[in-house]
């Protein structure tokens, strides 16, 4: 009964609280209201943190628009409000500086790479330009000799008859001759080369057989028969290794190598050792009687010399992965006193030509 009796009391209560409270609300003005609250007592009384501890942030930004936002944003006055000297005063570069591992970032960057490839672009450039010269100086004087000699330039065979060559110009003018019979000038340049390799060997070969001797208690004065007889020895032996080794190898000596030659057989392949060992033995002869023996590099049609018949061997020219070339001016020059083209005569088989 007790209960019954509690439960009208709230209710009546509950009644006449909503009614009140909708007379006041009635008779209350919201703008005469918010007109008496002081907004800054009011903000002082929120505890942020409590308030920002409410705020679901992922709530938050999902309601976000990014495209509306950034749209809203003018880039142009946000820029003019940045104070870009101040912000680079407040940048400590050095402590920036440390922390920037300089060799990796040479290290991925490649710069060591582009250096070592400019640097031998650059001097291969630079070697290909003498060789051109050379083989200018090259046409010019077998050409002339050859008429000298009573024959037309225009017949005279440019390669061996089994080899492949390239043949025109390329977008410089410059004709091509890789494969070509190597002509005087470029041949004896490489003969000087590789002189001054091989006596430059002969001196490390001294002094190095003097240091030992002087060890053992020989000297020069006292035994000066018997070092000159072993240099004389050496010499011959180091000129027929160097020779040998390098026509059956490489197919070219240290001085061809750089001037751009190459030894071939009659069919247009490489030497093989008894062909070398031929070649390097009559070489000392060809030049030493009189150089009787290297008259072939203007007379004979091939450019052989007597050391190249005895090996049956031509000697063409050969840059490696790069076209040898001639000039373009001494190209047009043959062009216009027979052409290119017509230059471009492969050989016989070399084996016949004395």
């Amino acid at each position: 009964m007790a209960d019954s009796e509690t439960a009208d009391r709230k209710s009546l209560l509950s009644r006449v609280t909503g009614r009140a409270t909708d007379v006041v609300m009635d008779a209350v003005d919201p703008d005469e209201v918010l007109d008496r609250i002081d907004v800054n007592a009011l903000l002082d009384r929120v505890d942020p943190n409590a308030l920002l501890d409410r705020v679901d942030p992922n709530k938050l930004l999902d309601r976000v628009d990014p495209n509306a936002l950034l749209d809203r944003v003018d880039p142009n006055a946000l820029l003019d409000r940045v104070d870009v000297d101040r912000l680079m005063n407040r940048v400590d570069v050095d402590a920036l500086l440390d922390r920037v591992d300089v060799e990796r970032l040479v290290d991925r960057a490649g710069i060591a790479d582009i250096v070592r490839e400019s640097t031998g672009a650059l001097a291969g450039s630079a070697l290909d330009v003498f060789r051109r010269q050379l083989v200018a100086l090259d046409q010019i004087v077998g050409r002339t000799t050859f008429r000298m000699i009573g024959r037309d330039p225009k017949t005279r065979p440019q390669f061996p008859a089994d080899l492949e060559v390239p043949s025109g110009t390329d977008e410089g003018g410059r004709g091509q001759v890789t494969g070509h019979f190597a002509g005087p000038i470029t041949r004896l340049v490489a003969f000087a080369a590789d002189v001054l390799v091989v006596w430059m060997l002969m001196i490390l070969i001294g002094v190095a057989v003097a240091f030992v001797g002087g060890l053992f208690g020989y000297s020069l004065d006292e035994h000066g028969a018997v070092y000159g007889t072993l240099a004389l020895l050496t010499f011959g032996t180091l000129v027929l290794v160097y020779g040998t080794a390098s026509y059956a190898i490489a197919g070219k000596t240290v001085g061809m190598s750089v001037l751009g030659l190459r030894v071939l057989g009659h069919d247009g392949g490489g030497l093989n050792g008894w062909a070398a060992l031929r070649r390097t033995f009559v070489l000392p002869f060809s030049v030493l009687v009189f150089g009787l023996g290297c008259i072939g590099i203007i007379t004979s049609p091939e450019r052989r010399t007597l050391h190249d018949v005895a090996a049956n061997s031509v000697v063409v020219y050969d840059w490696g992965d790069r076209p040898a070339e001639m000039p373009a001016p001494i190209t047009q020059w043959i062009d216009q006193h027979g052409g290119v083209e017509d230059s471009l005569v492969a050989g016989t088989d070399v084996s016949d030509d004395g």
